[in-house]
């Protein structure tokens, strides 16, 4: 944002008429996971929330063969969404009548993208009138622990996106496993994304890149290094649903690396902190996993990693597989985004998990 250039309108604030919403200013207060049509009205009712991001799936099989997108988030026990009260329209009917909240879209499936975006297209000058922002989420490419074949590929995203909603912002990530021999993203893994941005010809200035936070931490040049390769760009460092929290030093050491590495303004956080004694325990547990990772690799692949946690990972092909995978198990205490600090004319969102 330039110098004395006027801040993007509020949600549910008029502005010029325009296809393009402007970016929205920074410290958003978020609800994540918004599935279910109690958490909704919840956040809706909640003068604090600006933003709400939620997960869509598509429903069991019916009989009746057709069926809506419904928000709802991935369990691991079953390839089916689960149970869900409140389909994507419903969902899209409250929050544009509200008016008030920014939203991010997280596909989970393939199938749930064209039937949504359709519907978005249809309401988009509401959308555009209200001046709420629209961010279109998935994980394009394969990434740490997760190397088979990803939901949903960049061929099948970006071309529906840019036929029905190209004036949404978009952000996309790398599909990760929680433990498995890989620790960090390589740079085969940054690179690959630079080169589906330039397939397409992706502006930067629409763009946030999503990263885990842990699987950063020990590369992180290498992760900050796609803010170079796609100007303008922005990358956000988050906690996964049901992940442990992170202690709050960890956040502050990255921060402070970022901020070495002259991105710090372009970066933000998503992330569950530890407000707890138990909670901080549980996050050094969850960290443990990260040393027999190394030697889970050791044994399986002969390559052990050795050195401190913010070393880099030796030059990693990016193409084992997994070799362990666990299941995520629910947070024992809200989540907190701690908030990015800003300077003028930046705009990266810092973000409250509710």
């Amino acid at each position: 944002m330039e110098t004395g250039a006027k801040p993007a309108p509020s949600p549910g604030e008029k502005g010029p008429s325009s296809k393009v919403v402007p970016r929205p200013v920074a410290n958003q207060t978020w609800v994540h996971s918004c599935c279910s049509r109690a958490k909704l009205q919840a956040a809706l009712a909640d003068p604090t929330i600006s933003a709400i991001e939620a997960d869509i799936m598509m429903p069991a099989p019916s009989s009746s063969g057709r069926a809506m997108p419904i928000m709802a988030h991935p369990s691991w026990r079953s390839k089916h969404a689960p149970q869900s009260d409140l389909d994507f329209a419903t969902f899209i009917d409250r929050c544009i009548e509200d008016g008030k909240r920014h939203l991010k879209l997280d596909f989970k499936q393939a199938a749930a993208v064209e039937p949504c975006l359709q519907l978005l297209a249809k309401r988009w000058h509401e959308l555009q009138g209200n001046r709420q922002a629209i961010w279109l989420n998935a994980d394009v490419l394969p990434g740490p622990n997760a190397r088979g074949k990803v939901e949903i590929a960049p061929d099948t995203f970006l071309p529906l996106c840019r036929r029905y909603c190209p004036h949404a912002f978009l952000s996309l990530g790398w599909r990760v496993g929680p433990i498995g021999p890989e620790e960090a993203y390589s740079q085969s893994d940054i690179a690959a994304m630079a080169k589906v941005c330039g397939d397409y010809s992706l502006d930067g200035g629409t763009l946030v890149f999503a990263a885990s936070l842990r699987l950063s931490e020990r590369a992180l040049p290498v992760v900050a290094s796609v803010l170079t390769l796609v100007p303008g760009s922005q990358l956000l460092l988050w906690t996964g649903f049901g992940e442990a929290p992170v202690r709050s030093e960890l956040h502050e050491r990255v921060s402070k690396q970022l901020d070495e590495l002259e991105v710090g303004p372009r970066v933000g956080f998503d992330i569950s902190v530890a407000q707890s004694v138990l909670g901080s325990a549980t996050s050094d547990a969850i960290d443990c996993t990260f040393f027999w990772s190394r030697w889970t690799r050791y044994i399986f692949c002969g390559d052990l990693c050795c050195g401190s946690s913010y070393s880099l990972l030796n030059a990693q092909t990016g193409e084992r597989q997994s070799l362990l995978s666990t299941p995520p198990t629910p947070a024992a205490t809200p989540e907190h985004k701690l908030p990015v600090p800003s300077t003028p004319g930046t705009d990266v969102n810092g973000i409250i998990r509710q």
